[in-house]
């Protein structure tokens, strides 16, 4: 009897293969796969591809489509086809192009998942609220709705908003106040494991100390690394000249 009893590791894969299932159950598969169709297009760009007329063309197809499906779409990308490779995967980054769509009550679905019972689905649906505050119309919203809910927000989540605040918005004035005032400077994220039916957490960080980098230690070997975005070699529309995301807007 023993025998057939599923190890912790294979208990664990079964409840990331329904919580797959669950999450793609709620999404338009024609919209996700334009979306993948869309990215393996730029992904692929061997110098020809006019993106801003790619862009314009994946906006037109969603225009008159429910855009509260991009906010699932994220966060099932997020949630299922990142990796610490590719952090932000394509996919991702064209939901926060189309995002430019949204109206404010797009933009309350998303709020609405924020605070989702699922830890992962509401830490992506907050990351891609925050990235949406690069389309203009859009950032007096978000920031007011972060100022006036930060210190409700778990610790990962105002470190993930922190940084990304300073990387999107960082001629902000309330955008650079929230950062002044969280106190964060470190990229820690902190996680719990179970051992010995005791909860130990395990911390990883983001140094901004060059010295850091000389410094070879078992922890260093946890730390996340800032996303190398996509965009910065394959897109043709010479990214030197812009950040990241300027691409998206």
């Amino acid at each position: 009897m023993e025998e057939n009893k599923k190890s912790p590791f294979e208990g664990f894969q079964e409840i990331l293969k329904q919580q797959q299932s669950n999450a793609i159950g709620n999404i338009n598969n024609v919209l996700f796969n334009d979306i993948l169709e869309t990215a393996k297009t730029i992904e692929n760009n061997n110098g020809n591809l006019d993106l801003s007329e790619t862009l314009r063309n994946l906006r037109e197809r969603f225009k008159n489509e429910d855009l509260n499906q991009v906010t699932e779409i994220f966060i099932y990308s997020q949630s299922f086809l990142s990796t610490n490779e590719d952090p932000l995967p394509m996919s991702s980054q064209l939901c926060i192009s189309i995002g430019k769509l949204f109206t404010n009550k797009n933009l309350h679905y998303t709020v609405s998942k924020v605070y989702s019972k699922d830890e992962i689905e509401g830490g992506c649906a907050l990351s891609f609220l925050v990235y949406l505050a690069i389309h203009e119309q859009h950032t007096s919203y978000i920031l007011s709705f972060i100022k006036d809910n930060f210190e409700g927000f778990s610790q990962n989540e105002k470190t993930k908003c922190v940084f990304q605040l300073r990387d999107i918005l960082p001629d902000n004035e309330i955008a650079t106040q929230i950062v002044k005032n969280s106190g964060i400077t470190k990229y820690e994220l902190t996680f719990s494991t179970e051992v010995e039916s005791i909860s130990k957490p395990i911390t990883f960080q983001i140094e901004n100390n060059e010295d850091s980098a000389d410094t070879k230690t078992e922890e260093s070997e946890l730390k996340f690394e800032e996303p190398n975005l996509i965009e910065k070699d394959a897109i043709s529309s010479n990214p030197k000249s812009k950040k990241w995301f300027e691409f998206w807007k």
